[in-house]
């Protein structure tokens, strides 16, 4: 099994759900907790996922069943190569499933980094949470073609990536 697969597995067990948006959502709510408090333990995100109620889980299961899974975030959020990817459906999906996915990730990940009640004081970062709220609210238009859609869902994931790791990095920051 690899990253990908352990890291869907655990997401599917921890979401008690195989709908790909509750899927996606979960992941963002775990990497929103990650960015918002990058240097936090796996006890305290395991306390904080258990009081977010994310799955029927408590702390203890939570931090025994998926301490492999988190470390992999971990590491893909902190790597020099800039691995970190949202969790969404594979190209192969319909655009419309993949948007409400990339939509209910962003929602996750503000509720995951919200939770935290980390302030961010303007410049790029704040730009980048004003810009991820619009994206959570993200939909098809139904008057433009497949082609200037698909462009546009490619860009909006990337954003969504490039941005959770500004706010990353921020995080880290202001906790130095």
């Amino acid at each position: 099994m690899n990253d990908n697969e352990s890291k869907l597995a655990w997401l599917l067990a921890l979401s008690a759900d195989a709908d790909p948006a509750r899927v996606a959502e979960t992941h963002g709510v775990v990497i929103g907790l990650l960015v918002a408090g990058p240097k936090q333990s796996d006890q305290e995100l395991a306390d904080q996922l258990a009081a977010l109620q994310v799955g029927d889980w408590d702390s203890d299961k939570i931090q025994q069943q998926l301490g492999p899974a988190i470390s992999t975030l971990r590491s893909e959020l902190g790597s020099p190569d800039m691995d970190f990817k949202p969790l969404l459906p594979t190209d192969d999906r319909p655009l419309e499933e993949r948007t409400r996915c990339l939509a209910t990730w962003v929602t996750g990940f503000l509720a995951g980094f919200g939770t935290s009640g980390r302030r961010i004081d303007g410049g790029d970062a704040a730009e980048a949470l004003r810009m991820l709220e619009q994206i959570a609210r993200a939909g098809l238009d139904p008057e433009a073609d497949d082609e200037a859609q698909e462009e546009a869902f490619a860009e909006l994931s990337e954003f969504v990536r490039i941005a959770t790791l500004l706010l990353r990095e921020e995080s880290l920051r202001k906790s130095a």
